[in-house]
């Protein structure tokens, strides 16, 4: 469905428009194509169009092009995908601007992410979750804590996910209680954060874990309190 946009190191006039019509193309092909061309020269004024492109069905490919690209576009695109994740863009779009705010990584966008965990959307509330753990800002760990407790197993792994990247104590609390989530990999990667937060407080619910019937989550519990041996061994260890 017509050829796709000619590469180019500038962002003239007329290349900008190709992409912009690319970017709305049914082809997703075509779109992909564009979406990277758009990230390559770091196309400014195709910001929008790769917002909504990021936002459209019919190929994951083409999606992940103009999530990368936005991505790639960086500072210049924050303030629009921020706008993206909390208006009135469908929830692809949503999820989409979320996923690109944990690629760039800046602090700014923590508020506007902390804000979408409490979102409708399944996919939505996952990608800011995510988010927030790429960005690793320590303002999003109450947040995060609430979101142990979401509805949805995807949305409380990605939240144990993020925390596990703060090295925050409040996290243990909750932690210890995702030892007994319904779903068995949250409750393998609650063991795993607790090991890595190095909290003796976490001793006895991870060896109740090891009697876990879900090996993986036994398995988490046993090296996770090898973790908290050798940390306290290490800081009862006398100094010379």
């Amino acid at each position: 469905m017509g050829r796709p946009p000619r590469a180019s190191t500038g962002g003239g006039p007329a290349l900008v428009e190709e992409v912009m019509e690319a970017l709305a193309d049914p082809d997703p092909e075509r779109r992909r194509r564009a979406a990277e061309l758009a990230g390559g020269v770091r196309m400014i004024r195709a910001i929008p169009a790769l917002i909504q492109a990021s936002g459209r069905g019919g190929g994951e490919r083409a999606k992940h092009a103009a999530v990368r690209a936005l991505a790639r576009i960086g500072e210049p695109a924050i303030p629009h995908l921020r706008e993206a994740l909390g208006s009135g863009y469908n929830l692809f779009c949503r999820g989409s601007a979320a996923e690109a705010l944990g690629l760039i990584g800046d602090s700014r966008a923590v508020p506007d992410l902390v804000a979408a965990l409490r979102q409708d959307s399944i996919d939505v509330r996952l990608h800011a979750a995510a988010a927030l753990g790429q960005i690793g800002d320590r303002r999003a760990v109450p947040g995060l804590l609430r979101a142990l407790m979401d509805r949805s197993g995807g949305v409380r792994l990605q939240a144990v996910a993020a925390l596990a990247r703060m090295d925050d104590k409040r996290a243990v609390i909750p932690l210890l209680r995702r030892l007994k989530d319904p779903r068995w990999y949250v409750r393998q990667h609650a063991a795993e954060t607790l090991g890595a937060l190095g909290d003796p407080r976490a001793f006895g619910a991870l060896k109740a874990s090891l009697r876990d019937p879900r090996p993986a989550v036994s398995k988490a519990a046993q090296q996770a309190l090898t973790r908290l041996k050798d940390t306290t061994l290490h800081a009862r260890r006398p100094r010379d």
